[in-house]
This record gives structure tokens, C-alpha cells and sequence, in this order.
């Protein structure tokens, strides 16, 4: 289907038998990746497919999705990957060769560096029908992209002052904006989007009860790193895994001009706020044409009061951009 320095990628519907394998293997596939639930490969009479794919000199990864679902957690999908580039032949299956071995091999094609939408359209030019199966599966492949990307940047994110606010002066700056714009401490606060845990850290010493949510789990090592204590855990900020009525704030920095659907995910900000809470967003319109203005930020907002983010301490460095604040 696609070809990976200088390995083979394909897909296919589950094997015909245990012996079917072994043909596999003859044909010049080497390593299988299975998606296939343990009561699918019981009901398909595979459940000794790893011993079989062993015996066959196959390498054998056993990667269970339910049916027409996606993964519970991010697939380790490296050591695939690897074999790939090492010039392997990979074959993924699932139950129809369709859903789940198309949004697998999707995540070895972006794992590549294609972008999600060319990795659907190269599946589905290699299949002769359009795949993914489901909204569900085309949504996750989306987040795994972008969950993959800041997992790339996690070990120098902090680099940039004002990520990392190790610099006393560029941190003593964020608090002075931040914390007169809260509740008294110790309100819960969540920090959507929360990267490295920096802003969270410092609301953290501040007093306040703060958590933090990122799809990145190499952002979110650095963050349980820096801040012990803190409850980080990974999820879309487009739809945070929390029950309505959570917080008295929710805070979001350069997140909002990045998702899909702003609109929606406001709407899911808002039900996570206790009666009388408030948005505290940081957005801005940078030199690249990328953002949010103000004025579009308060339109999706429906209001929101506007303070401007001009302190160079605040950057490490002069700025010439937009940048702001607005609680709403």
C-alpha cells in the first residue's frame, strides 16, 4: 500500500486459518500487526495466531480495538515503525481489513510525517474504497497526529521563556496577570492544553486546587516532573474528560485558535465551570497570520473583558503581535 523507507505497509482481513500464516510468511510478509479482540480471535479460531506468526519467523504485534472503535490508549507503534524503515514487510488486519487495520496503518503513515487527511487518502486509493469506517476513527487519527507532534516538542517546549517560566522575572510576570484574575485561593482550577505544566505549577504554589489536561503524555512527564503534587492526566482539550460543573476556572493558553471547532469546545468549557466561574483564555493573532484576534475571540465568547499581553517580561523578549487575556 505505501512504502516507508524502504519498507511495505498493507492491510488485509484476518488470516483463513493458523496455516494461512505460514503463507503469509512465504509471500515475504515478516511482521503482523493484529487488531483483533481476544474474543474475536477465539470466535475466529486464531487465538494461537501469535504461536503461529512466531513459528513462521513473523514478528507479532497483538494491538486489540473493538469493533468499528479506536484504541483506549495511544498504540505503541514505534517498534512497527522501525521494522519499516528497516525494510520489513508489515501486513496490519482486523476483522474486515476496513476500520481498524486502515486507522492503524494511518498512524504508521503519520508516524511518518504524513499529514492525517494523506493518510486516508493513500489507504483508501490502496484499498478501492473510502476508509475510515467512522467519524470516530478519522477524529482519532487527527488527535493522534497532533498528540504525536507535541510529543516531539516536549523535551525542548521549556526552552522558550515564556513556556518554561524559568526565568524569576518572565514567571513573576505571569503571576501578576494571572493570579488578580482568579478567585481567591484555593479555587479549582483546570488548565486545558497544559503543555509542560508550567502555568499550573505556578497556580499550584499559588494556593489554588489546579489540575492539568494535554493529549501530549511527553508534555505530560515533563509536567508530573515539575509539579509532584498536581493531577495531570492526558486528554483532548476539545473535549476534557470531566464532570459539568468541576471548576471555578478553566484556563486555556493558545489553545483555543488551534481547535476544529472553537464554538463546540466552548460550550463544553463553559458546562465544566461552577455556578459564578469564569473562562481565562490567552490567545493571540502572531506575525505568521496564525491565532485569534481579540475581537473574533470575544465574538465566539459572546463577551469577555480584554487585557493586553505587551510586557516583554512576559515573552522573555519584545513582541510586535497581538497577544492578550480575556476572562469571560
Amino acid at each position: 500500500m505505501h512504502t516507508i523507507r524502504p519498507g511495505s505497509l498493507s492491510t488485509m482481513g484476518p488470516p483463513h486459518s493458523l496455516r494461512h500464516i505460514a503463507d503469509l510468511a512465504a509471500s515475504g510478509v515478516e511482521v503482523i500487526v493484529c487488531a483483533l479482540t481476544e474474543t474475536e480471535l477465539a470466535e475466529l479460531d486464531l487465538a494461537g495466531e501469535p504461536v503461529a506468526a512466531r513459528a513462521a519467523g513473523l514478528t507479532f504485534h497483538w494491538l486489540p480495538i473493538p469493533d468499528f472503535g479506536v484504541p483506549a490508549a495511544a498504540p505503541d507503534l514505534d517498534p512497527v515503525l522501525r521494522d519499516l524503515r528497516a525494510g520489513r514487510h508489515v501486513v496490519v488486519h482486523c476483522r474486515a481489513g476496513i476500520g481498524r487495520s486502515s486507522l492503524l496503518a494511518g498512524a504508521l503513515l503519520v508516524l511518518d510525517g504524513a499529514s492525517p487527511e494523506a493518510a486516508w487518502q493513500a489507504i483508501s486509493a490502496a484499498r478501492g474504497r473510502p476508509v475510515p469506517e467512522t467519524a470516530e476513527q478519522r477524529a482519532w487519527l487527527t488527535t493522534f497526529a497532533q498528540a504525536r507532534f507535541w510529543d516531539d516538542q516536549a523535551a525542548t517546549f521549556d526552552e522558550e521563556a515564556d513556556h518554561g517560566l524559568r526565568d524569576p522575572a518572565v514567571r513573576q510576570a505571569w503571576a501578576d496577570v494571572l493570579l488578580p484574575r482568579l478567585p481567591p485561593a484555593p479555587a479549582a482550577v483546570v488548565d486545558l492544553g497544559c503543555g509542560t505544566g508550567s502555568l499550573t505549577a505556578l497556580l499550584a504554589e499559588a494556593g489554588h486546587r489546579a489540575c492539568g489536561l494535554d493529549l501530549s503524555e511527553r508534555m505530560l512527564a515533563v509536567a508530573r516532573a515539575k509539579a509532584p503534587g498536581v493531577d495531570f492526566r492526558r486528554g483532548d482539550a476539545a473535549d476534557p474528560p470531566y464532570p459539568p460543573g468541576s471548576f471555578d476556572v478553566v484556563l486555556a493558553r493558545h489553545v483555543l485558535w488551534a481547535l476544529p471547532d472553537p464554538a463546540a469546545a466552548l460550550d463544553r468549557w463553559r458546562a465544566l465551570l461552577k455556578p459564578g466561574g469564569r473562562l481565562v483564555l490567552v490567545e493571540g493573532r502572531w506575525s505568521t497570520g496564525a491565532g485569534l484576534t481579540a475581537a473574533e475571540c470575544v465574538a465566539l465568547l459572546g463577551e469577555g473583558d480584554v487585557h493586553p499581553l505587551t510586557d516583554p517580561a512576559l515573552w522573555g523578549r519584545e513582541v510586535t503581535d497581538e497577544r492578550y487575556l480575556v476572562r469571560a
